[in-house]
């Protein structure tokens, strides 16, 4: 392992690193990522989720531990692998960065600079490079953004970096639960929940069109899907207050207009009329729902 300048401060003992990597039929690249990344990390761990090739016989070769999932579980579980591994090691540092060379472990010392400073979780962003990335996912990832300071009430620029380190007070702390892909905005929710000091580094934005066998328009529906169902889990009164108040005011808007008819021809529109009590009566239930499930939050 080359030295990386990261000692701790009360000691001046150099920090043990350890780098997590979650794979998932990537022998094409697995191999090269971990022969990097052990120049930086005192072991290597990589989480072969249920891969169809030879991913864990390559990642072995490379020098890496290797821990099988029977069967595909999704990134979430890999890494929640990783980081109950690594509880077992006790490093002072985990570094997670992805096994599909989109990554540059080079970074790595960069990455793991600020724990030096006292931060528990320091994101890669890619923020600086956006241009490298095509137009269509540069708006998904934008929305996935948005969406995930909802139920952090954190601003970083870019949420889904999958490039991260963490320290050893995060890896204890953390309690993800999340199976696949939206475990990077659940990590930042629950650090940001848990009070851990949480910064980014700039990392470059390395963009390959087959670095991913996945759908980017169908993961992206997928994550957004979690994220969502996370802010009615952690910011009910929001939700449901944002969701009530939307449907009301469709109800009254609905209702002038039925009322303006009415008085000015005298017939009443039947199906108007049953959009307006419908929309109104939802919305109420909405928004009393929110309070609900807030004050029933606020008492765990």
């Amino acid at each position: 392992m080359n030295d990386s300048g990261l000692q701790t401060p009360s000691t001046g003992r150099k920090r043990r690193v350890l780098a997590g990597i979650p794979a998932y039929n990537e022998a094409r690249c697995v191999g090269s990522v971990v022969l990097q990344a052990k120049q930086y990390a005192d072991e290597v761990i990589v989480v072969d989720d249920g891969s169809t090739d030879n991913t864990a016989r390559v990642a072995e070769l490379a020098g890496a531990t290797v821990i099988r999932h029977d069967e595909n579980r999704g990134k979430g579980a890999a890494i929640q692998s990783i980081v109950a591994e690594a509880r077992k090691r006790l490093p002072d540092i985990l570094v997670l960065l992805d096994a599909d060379s989109q990554h540059n472990p080079d970074e790595i010392p960069a990455l793991i600079k600020p724990m030096s400073e006292g931060f528990d979780l320091v994101i890669g962003s890619r923020e600086a490079q956006k241009d490298r990335t095509p137009t269509y996912r540069r708006i998904g990832q934008k929305v996935l953004l948005r969406s995930t300071r909802l139920i952090s009430k954190h601003s970083v620029s870019d949420s889904q970096s999958g490039f991260r380190a963490l320290s050893r007070r995060a890896m204890d702390e953390l309690e993800l639960r999340e199976k696949g892909f939206a475990v990077e905005s659940e990590m930042l929710a629950q650090a940001a929940g848990k009070n851990l000091r949480i910064t980014e580094v700039p990392i470059s934005n390395i963009y390959t069109a087959n670095g991913s066998t996945l759908n980017p328009v169908r993961h992206g529906i997928g994550v957004l899907n979690r994220i969502i169902i996370m802010i009615t889990q952690r910011r009910p009164l929001f939700f449901f207050g944002l969701l009530g108040s939307t449907l009301l005011a469709v109800g009254l808007i609905i209702g002038v207009r039925v009322l303006s008819v009415a008085m000015t021809t005298g017939e009443l529109a039947a199906g108007s009329a049953i959009l307006t009590v419908l929309f109104t009566v939802t919305g109420i239930l909405a928004i009393f729902t929110g309070i609900i499930l807030n004050a029933l939050g606020r008492r765990k």
